[in-house]
């Protein structure tokens, strides 16, 4: 998957190496290599995929694809996580979080599905998550 946005511009064949791309036939949001936010997003059962940096929280009902390049720092609530890059924070995953050979997540993990691949790092606390309460999961500890 390497989508790829040329310039606007006439004549120009530039191509953009830091882009938020929203594929709407998908359901998928890309937050590209190069892009660094701080602050919330929130999505609903679609696909994200973040190869970029992002610093705060991101919550939706799909899932969350970090790509080889990508950094999370914060707190991450989805149905799925699918983690190939760096994750430092929490993670509550009412589905499954899925640790990539190339992964690594520090921190706590609380899901209903935990997969560690050969390779995979989880340095910290993990936690089976088995059903929610009204107010949501708790955190594990």
């Amino acid at each position: 998957m390497g989508w790829r946005r040329i310039s606007p511009f006439k004549g120009s064949k530039k191509i953009f190496r830091a882009s938020i791309f929203t594929n709407e036939e998908e359901g998928m949001t890309l937050i590209g290599d190069g892009i660094s936010a701080v602050g919330a997003l929130h999505f609903g059962k679609e696909v994200v995929r973040l190869d970029g940096h992002w610093d705060g929280e991101i919550l939706g009902e799909g899932t969350l694809i970090i790509g080889p390049g990508g950094l999370f720092q914060g707190k991450i609530r989805v149905s799925t996580l699918l983690l190939s890059g760096r994750m430092e924070g929490t993670v509550i995953a009412s589905e499954r979080a899925q640790i990539a050979s190339t992964g690594k997540l520090l921190g706590t993990v609380c899901a209903c599905r935990l997969i560690v691949e050969e390779g995979g790092i989880l340095q910290g606390k993990s936690a089976k998550w088995e059903e929610s309460p009204p107010q949501g999961p708790h955190e594990a500890k």
